[in-house]
């Protein structure tokens, strides 16, 4: 259990302040008798070897030097250099208790040297926050990445004593800023537009240059035939005997007929045809031209253009650069706007269903040839149709001022384009052309821009209110007045600052600009401002106060919809209302309920649960086929709509049901992925699950066990850490530095288990592994891609390293245990072992709720606030969002 739960009883009961005791850093007296045995000698106070002084080191941590001088004695044990290999060494089991306790005791010291005492440093607008204010401003989705990074040492982005600025990034903002103010006018401009349509029929386009190329490979192929003839009669000629031969030994062949080695040196022969004269370059391009041209894709274009149907559409291909059919209008015909993608298609029959779905994002093209997207899809979409009976599937899609205007759909595929030929190539061995099709596309088409989305947001009063101001500075003054009012969150900019932003304005105008772009570098300067950077709540530092119902109305939406509070917010804060503890709770509630609190559920979901570890890895293609970028990213939605499902149940969704249910939320991508049946579309749904299924609960959902592998291998250390971190609340000491590696064991054919047991020999591992692995090993019936199984398999890459191997075999044992607790004998029995647990993962939630909503790390000082809060939800079957409205209640949700 944490520190927190061994506050004496007295102080867990009733209500909270926001005092508390904190827990000491103290490692036990026993231990005095390991050191004074195996250290003392070289360490203590007469001989001080390496100005190491170990006599003096006092057990209780109380100050950053000692806690410094306890790591380094941590880490030197961890590392095996303490004691030196030449001395006694003190027994392994005494060894790994002593690592264990101080490892502990150093979390302890290093979260009590760090309590901010509940003190809030002000922070800035992080990048999600930037760029929702900017949306709800001007209506303008930016890209916010170039902005500085959030968070950092394992706080969230919200914590402002973890966010960094330099003057150089408020350069950063005022570009980017005037981006979004460009583009605002670009969509107000475009805001009479009648949407336009812009269809593409692939017969009038793919197949049709499917024929020319098939139509260029004949003619080519005959010139080859001419050229090859001319070969094959120079090899017979008795004075090419011997380059032939050394051709045949270089290359390690049998015999040489017809063999592409000979063609790709054919210049080496005598009286050899030049292949200038049959309109090659060279010998090399002659036989590149039938090997990897004719005989290559010839067949494959050839049979997809004579199936059914292809007189009025096209069926998607998988490789060799002819599988994309893309939407290219021109750049001034598409403004910035929200527009529709619309394809009509069909499955083909008996074609694998992993197959049946297409993705839609930017086209690439390499010298000319279509490759693939510029970046990660757009959107993968689910055809639920046939060939005979078509259905028109749809996504929507903005285009900023710099979002490129072209866009293009392929079947889903990896990104590793070997596995594509890998597959081509045995399917053609089977079937005489290669991959066979999956999806017919009648056509696909984009409209927009569509009117709901012209003109920027409701927010656009601050320009039309001005509009009929005839003095131009006057008119200049109070659309600055009016959107600097928006920016800062209903707080009025001072005189001076508008004198300075009209000043800005005069200058535009008399060096030429319009009235229209003269404002734009004004506007531009509120957006890099810091009274629209920040969230400031201004006061004596040194006193704690009440926050103003303002401050109160901007802390609470930002805390539940990472973006400013609307205009009911703000009216409920002038009126002086919103403090009231029902209208407070009736606002929460009401913010709890709109779509925009998606966003919390993203942002605290995403990094309470480390959900970055998802984008740590690509998956093995040649194993984990089906876990592409779709996948990922359908995996992160179950886990964020499973969440928001609890937290918008009108019954109160009990947290519990996050670790144990037996439903699932799905779309028909994930359905497939799960062999789930009767789930289609790309929509998530509530879907119960089997009796005896493994999903249900973040234990069954693939994006937790991805985070727990490497791509190619489930990792049991990780899984098993995580779940202690984040689902038991008992989370392990940071990983020790210089650990010896079990290099010994890297090649051999042995389980898992059987590897991670190994570890336990050296003390310094066995002080965590004993408690960590028994727990990951409950996870292990699922792969590194979360497929269900019950036999590992020892695999070995080949020489090339291009392949892998299934070597030895066995059944997975997926029993374990809880250190000093339970055991388990399987994924099931883990499974409700950890649901029993649901005060200590309530316990967990709570902690890292403070932290993000209050913008600090979570202290010793909140411990009474956490306990509070845990309380009042109990007190509701832990209804999650009785946690949140406990939190928003609290004094120090309300004070600064």
């Amino acid at each position: 259990m944490r520190p927190i739960n061994l506050l004496p009883a007295f102080l867990l009961a009733g209500g909270y302040s926001t005092s508390a005791v904190t827990p000491e850093a103290r490692l036990e007296e026993k231990h005095f008798a390991l050191l004074e045995t195996y250290c003392l000698d070289c360490h203590d106070g007469d001989t001080q070897k390496g100005k190491v002084d170990l006599e003096a080191l006092p057990f209780h941590i109380t100050t950053i030097g000692q806690a410094e001088l306890w790591q380094k004695v941590l880490n030197a044990m961890n590392s095996g250099e303490m004691p030196p290999h030449d001395k006694k060494q003190p027994e392994n089991s005494a060894k790994a208790d002593f690592l264990d306790d101080l490892a502990n005791t150093q979390v302890i010291a290093r979260e009590a040297l760090s309590d901010t005492g509940g003190k809030i440093t002000m922070r800035r607008l992080n990048r999600r926050e930037y760029q929702n204010t900017i949306g709800y401003l001007t209506g303008v989705t930016l890209d916010a990445s170039s902005l500085p990074s959030d968070g950092g040492g394992g706080t969230f982005d919200t914590v402002g004593a973890s966010q960094f600025i330099s003057s150089d990034q408020f350069e950063q903002y005022l570009k980017l800023g005037r981006t979004a103010i460009d583009e605002w006018f670009e969509r107000r401009a475009a805001a009479g537009y009648k949407p336009k349509v812009f269809r593409v029929e692939p017969e009038n386009t793919v197949n049709v240059q499917s024929r020319k190329n098939m139509e260029t490979q004949e003619e080519t192929y005959g010139r080859y035939l001419l050229w090859k003839a001319g070969v094959d009669k120079a090899a017979k000629l008795p004075e090419n005997a011997g380059v032939l031969a050394q051709i045949q030994k270089k290359y390690k062949l049998k015999e040489l007929t017809d063999n592409v080695r000979l063609y790709q040196n054919a210049n080496l022969l005598s009286r050899v045809p030049d292949a200038k004269e049959f309109g090659f370059r060279d010998a090399n391009q002659a036989s590149f031209s039938y090997q990897g041209g004719y005989n290559r894709t010839y067949a494959y274009m050839k049979h997809y253009l004579e199936l059914p149907h292809s007189d009025r559409g096209t069926y998607l291909k998988l490789v060799w650069a002819i599988q994309r059919i893309d939407v290219l209008p021109k750049p001034m015909d598409v403004p910035p706007g929200t527009y529709k993608i619309r394809i009509r298609a069909g499955t083909v029959e008996g074609s694998d269903p992993s197959r049946q779905f297409i993705e839609i994002g930017h086209p690439q093209r390499v010298n000319q040839v279509p490759a693939g997207f510029s970046s990660l899809p757009i959107a993968s979409l689910q055809v639920t149709g046939t060939v005979d009976n078509t259905e028109v599937i749809e996504t929507t899609v903005e285009i900023g001022a710099e979002t490129p205007r072209e866009f293009g759909i392929q079947e889903r595929q990896p990104k590793d384009k070997k596995s594509l030929r890998d597959a081509y190539n045995r399917y053609k061995r089977e079937n005489g052309y290669g991959t066979p099709p999956a999806i017919w596309v009648d056509w696909i088409e984009l409209e927009g821009p569509l009117a709901a989305s012209s003109g920027g947001d409701d927010n656009s009063d601050w320009w039309v209110s001005a509009e009929s101001v005839p003095d131009e500075s006057a008119r200049a003054r109070l659309i600055f007045q009016n959107f600097a009012t928006n920016a800062f969150r209903d707080a009025q900019p001072g005189s001076d600052f508008l004198d300075r932003l009209v000043a800005i304005f005069k200058a535009r105008r008399e060096a030429g600009d319009a009235f229209n772009v003269a404002v734009r570098t004004p506007l531009s300067v509120i957006l890099a401002s810091p009274g629209f950077l920040y969230l400031s709540e201004p006061g004596d530092e040194k006193e704690r106060r009440t926050l103003t119902d303002r401050e109160l109305a901007v802390r609470l939406a930002y805390f539940l919809w990472s973006a400013p509070p609307d205009q009911e917010l703000l009216s409920l804060a002038k009126k002086g209302e919103l403090h009231k503890p029902a209208v407070l709770r009736q606002q929460t509630g009401r913010l709890l309920a709109d779509s925009r609190s998606d966003e919390f559920v993203s942002g605290f979901v995403h990094q309470w649960l480390d959900m970055e570890r998802l984008d740590f890895f690509q998956f093995d293609v040649q194993l984990h086929r089906e876990f592409d970028e779709s996948t990922r990213s359908a995996s992160r939605q179950e886990v964020y709509q499973s969440f928001t499902h609890l937290l918008r149940d009108a019954k109160g969704g009990r947290l519990g049901k996050f670790l144990k249910a037996d439903y699932v939320f799905i779309n028909g991508l994930l359905a497939n992925y799960y062999g789930i049946d009767g789930v289609t579309g790309d929509q998530f749904r509530k879907v119960v699950v089997p009796a005896g299924s493994p999903r249900g609960g973040l234990l069954g959902m693939a994006a937790i066990h991805a985070m727990g592998s490497d791509g190619v291998n489930s990792s049991p250390v990780e899984r098993g850490a995580w779940i202690m971190r984040y689902l038991l609340n008992t989370p392990p000491p940071p990983a020790p530095a210089n650990v010896p590696q079990l290099s010994r064991l890297a090649d051999k054919p042995i389980t898992a288990r059987e590897r991670l047991l190994a570890h336990q020999e050296e003390a310094q591992c066995a002080s965590c592994h004993r408690k960590i692995d028994p727990i990951g090993f409950g996870l292990e019936n699922f792969d590194a891609a979360s497929k269900w199984r019950t036999t590992e398999h020892h695999l070995t890459k080949s020489r090339n390293g291009k392949n892998w191997t299934k070597g030895k075999s066995w059944e997975i044992d997926a029993s374990g245990g809880i250190f000093n607790g339970p055991k388990f004998d399987g994924y099931f029995g883990l499974r409700d072992l950890v649901a029993a647990r649901e005060e200590d993962f309530a316990q967990g939630f709570t902690e890292h709720l403070i932290g993000y909503a209050l913008g600090r790390p979570f202290g010793f000082a909140d411990s009474k606030l956490a306990n509070h809060i845990v309380a009042g939800a109990k007190a509701k079957d832990f209804a999650v969002s009785e946690f949140i409205h406990t939190l928003v209640q609290s004094e120090p949700f309300r004070r600064k």
